[in-house]
């Protein structure tokens, strides 16, 4: 028997496992179910040898020589007694190779051009077939095209052959093709008629039906095949009746409606799993909408509390502008009442000035605004905690709604990594909130800011913010009235010079406690905005493994429809190439 398929054939058999390789990969990618998967290998698997031919009959009826007769070579044993004690699979490959697959069985390699494309299933006798048929039930005869049953004719249906008949006629019987081995025993044809009736009308008993039946010598067509006298292999040929046989083999298997039949079957298999994929990829895109929209509402509450804890810091802010507003009211009218003639000796001496202007200007300031920015800050944090936890409790019982009550038409594998994954977030969360220290977090934000305003301000970061605007407003009394020091100058010119000089240093003093108070609120407005914002980023970044779950949700889904496009015009391609290589009618 010659290959079942050409050339032409085969590339597209090439085509069509490709295209299911391609296919197979996207329902892993998918997490589509397992079975869809594993049923997708069969069919790929089965490409690789598209025909499945099964022999069963009773020990020594020649099923092993039919099967030898078939391929030319003799690749299994023979003889009186039993001889396969297991089932053999005869497959096509580079080289010869015997691999056991079970205790029962085995699969031989061979490279014999008829093996191409066709598998042979060799089976121990029937009565061994009664007791372990469940590995030939559900392995090979499902995919089986042909089930050879090989009887005898001297042992034309033994009682083993009926019982098996009984037991497959409801599944395989459409399958069965009956071969008479050993046909050349007959001693006139009316003996093999009568032999022949004698199937037929057990098969109508038993099956309810006449199937097929060709009477052959298996060992005639064999010394055909292999003997080397051309004279001697014409009349062994003719002997053995293996002739029709054979071509009803290549006509029942590979015949046009058969061969369009076996390329187009894995084609809708193929189309039926786009199907459901596209099925599949619907409720998935419908759960990674609800949950971009959790997050979308989630980010748009982070934003409203990003205003609303700037609005809570805004009042303190406002109060450090007004503690220094005060000191520059106090510190014009302590300049207007010190620059005169009668106060030159405390304009003279810098230490009772610094010590007089600390007294009635500065006061208690370092303290106020250390409290008031302290405060600030515990008020910012402790509003930026209960603002997260509101929103996040909103968002968990969101997102609850989907991976806890599944909803309608949505497998419950689909949601398991995203219930594994949320726990996991939910989880981060509170160990995030548990383990967040106020205290210590108010420390770093204080040292931030007056770190701030010392490098705003240019001056040298001191121990507290307090501290370094009273020592910068205490500069700037000194500095405006620094020139009064030269007393015989002014005690020669102080009434032309000293009301010019007094205007002067409170406008600078003005201007510099102006300047300074600019130059703070800015500061401190732009480092709290700065905290804010870490805050939220901070309490936020608990969610970054949800978020990048959905970017990738949305990444596979965009990939895999554009992916399941192509597979589907690739289906519409090889179903016109099937048509045209193989034309039925």
């Amino acid at each position: 028997m010659d290959a079942l398929l050409t050339a032409e054939h085969e590339a597209l058999l090439e085509s069509e496992r490709n295209l299911l390789v391609r296919l197979h990969g996207l329902l892993a990618r998918t997490g589509a179910e397992p079975t869809l998967r594993e049923r997708l290998s069969e069919v790929i698997e089965a490409l690789e040898a598209p025909f499945v031919v099964v022999v069963v009959g009773e020990f020594n009826a020649g099923k092993s020589s039919v099967l030898n007769a078939l391929v030319g070579e003799k690749l299994l044993e023979e003889g009186p007694i039993p001889t396969t004690a297991r089932i053999t699979l005869l497959r096509h490959g580079t080289v010869q190779l015997e691999r056991p697959r079970s205790a029962y069985l085995v699969e031989r390699y061979h490279p014999l051009p008829r093996l191409r494309h066709l598998v042979l299933v060799d089976t121990p006798g029937t009565n061994s077939i009664l007791r372990r048929h469940q590995e030939l039930t559900e392995r090979f005869i499902p995919r089986a095209d042909l089930v050879l049953f090989v009887t005898s004719f001297d042992r034309p249906l033994a009682e083993s052959e009926r019982q098996f008949l009984a037991y497959i006629r409801d599944v395989w019987a459409k399958r069965l093709v009956f071969v008479l081995n050993k046909a050349d025993l007959a001693r006139s044809e009316a003996d093999l008629t009568q032999v022949l009736e004698h199937i037929r009308a057990a098969c109508r008993e038993l099956l309810g039906f006449e199937p097929e039946i060709f009477p052959i010598s298996a060992i005639q067509a064999f010394e055909a095949r292999t003997s080397q006298n051309p004279t001697q292999r014409q009349q062994c040929w003719q002997a053995s009746r293996f002739e029709a046989f054979e071509h009803f083999l290549v006509a029942r298997l590979a015949g046009p409606e058969r061969l369009r039949l076996k390329f187009s079957t894995p084609l809708d298999i193929a189309e039926r799993l786009i199907t459901r994929l596209r099925i599949h990829l619907a409720k998935r895109r419908t759960l990674v909408k609800q949950e971009q929209q959790n997050l979308n509402r989630l980010e748009a509450q982070l934003q409203a509390a990003y205003q609303e804890l700037l609005s809570t810091v805004r009042p303190y802010l406002a109060e450090i502008d007004n503690q220094l507003l005060k000191v520059e009211r106090r510190g014009l009218k302590f300049l207007q009442e010190v620059i005169r003639i009668g106060r030159l000796s405390l304009l003279r001496d810098r230490d009772r000035f610094k010590e007089a202007f600390a007294h009635q200007v500065v006061c208690d300031l370092d303290q106020r605004l250390e409290a008031t920015l302290a405060e600030a800050v515990d008020r910012l944090l402790t509003q930026g905690l209960q603002r997260w936890q509101l929103s996040f409790h909103e968002f968990t019982q969101r997102v609850e709604q989907v991976v806890r009550r599944r909803p309608p038409r949505v497998q419950a594998a689909l949601l398991h990594d995203r219930r594994r994954l949320f726990e996991s977030v939910v989880a981060q969360a509170a160990r995030q909130l548990s383990t967040y220290d106020l205290r210590e977090e108010s420390r770093r934000i204080l040292e931030n800011a007056r770190d701030a305003a010392a490098l705003f301000l240019h001056a040298e970061a001191l121990a507290g913010l307090g501290a370094l605007i009273t020592m910068l407003i205490t500069a700037a009394g000194l500095d405006v009235t620094g020139g009064f020091a030269a007393a015989g100058v002014l005690a020669l010119f102080g009434l032309v010079v000293l009301p010019l000089q007094k205007r002067r240093a409170l406008q600078e003093f003005r201007k510099r406690i102006t300047l300074l108070r600019t130059s703070l609120h800015t500061a401190l407005t732009q480092q709290l905005e700065y905290e804010v914002d870490h805050l939220l980023e901070r309490l936020a970044a608990t969610l970054n493994p949800y978020r990048e779950f959905v970017a990738r949700e949305h990444r596979l889904i965009s990939e895999t429809t554009e992916e399941l496009r192509m597979l589907s015009r690739e289906c519409q391609r090889l179903r016109a190439a099937v048509a045209k290589a193989v034309p039925v009618g």
